[in-house]
């Protein structure tokens, strides 16, 4: 399948007072061209909220399409990329809102445990689609009219409780940028491990291991793609690998290349979704 890029496809813009506990950046798409493009997706840590009111998204994992907005409907939520290929083609004029969920925001506002996929979130949870029709329903809204519309709709959803110690312990995870032992967060929290473990992973979809290392890669991803390069072993360093060798390694297990190549290679519009998508 062909990849053509366009760089200015996506756009953040500021996320809604009314939903910032739960959502960490919004992205819109809005163009007045048609496009046929698809780009490759990789992991982030976090669940994605959609809302596809123009044109058409298809998500594929493993070469097979899990989602369409044609046959699905307008409203997606994706879950954790593991070990998956998974890509995107957006056909036809595109109007799209994306929101990147907290770590714990898709369970708090949705009532949706951790996915590995995308689905239409009313199918997770009937108890969505009476509060969703506001957004199917919506027509001739500007994208900012749009995103208040839809975080308006997200912030009257009843939220959903998670423990104390969960939200600690992902705090921690994100302050260090996933560079942070498992054991020290039991042993700082006083946490049942075991128990931890299985309500973070139910959770996040990751399990706690997991979330850390995807974190940490996309840090240092994202120093690689605002340096352009630039020193390898500080961004290892400052990412908290022991070694450039070591981040290396980890680099091209996480990414399929090594930072160079990776670098080298990348498209356009991979570089600016993924660089806007893991601040």
């Amino acid at each position: 399948m062909a990849k053509n890029t366009n760089p200015d496809i996506f756009q953040p813009l500021d996320v809604p007072e009314n939903i910032r506990p739960y959502v960490r950046r919004a992205l819109v798409a809005d163009t007045e061209t048609a496009v046929d493009m698809t780009v490759d997706v990789y992991a982030t840590g976090y669940h994605y909220l959609g809302w596809i009111w123009r044109g058409r998204w298809m998500g594929d994992v493993n070469g097979k399409t899990s989602f369409d907005s044609d046959s699905d409907g307008p409203l997606i939520i994706s879950g954790q990329i593991k070990k998956n290929a998974v890509s995107v083609r957006m056909q036809r004029e595109i109007g799209q809102i994306f929101l990147e969920c907290t770590a714990l925001g898709h369970f708090q506002m949705l009532g949706i445990r951790g996915l590995d996929n995308a689905f239409a979130p009313e199918t997770l949870n009937p108890a969505l689609a009476p509060h969703f029709q506001r957004l199917s329903k919506a027509k001739d809204l500007d994208v900012t009219a749009r995103l208040a519309l839809m975080a308006d709709v997200l912030s009257a959803l009843p939220k959903h409780d998670v423990s104390k110690d969960i939200v600690a312990a992902i705090d921690r995870i994100e302050a260090a940028h996933g560079d942070i032992r498992i054991a020290t967060l039991v042993d700082e929290f006083g946490l049942a491990e075991r128990q931890f473990r299985a309500e973070f992973e139910s959770l996040t979809g990751l399990t706690p291991k997991a979330f850390c290392k995807t974190l940490q890669i996309n840090h240092a991803f994202n120093q690689l793609l605002m340096t352009n390069g630039g020193d390898l072993a500080g961004i290892a360093a400052q990412s908290g690998y022991s070694d450039q060798s070591h981040f290396t390694r980890a680099f091209g297990e996480f990414l399929g290349e090594a930072p160079t190549a990776y670098l080298r290679d990348v498209e356009a519009t991979l570089a600016r979704f993924v660089g806007q998508s893991r601040r």
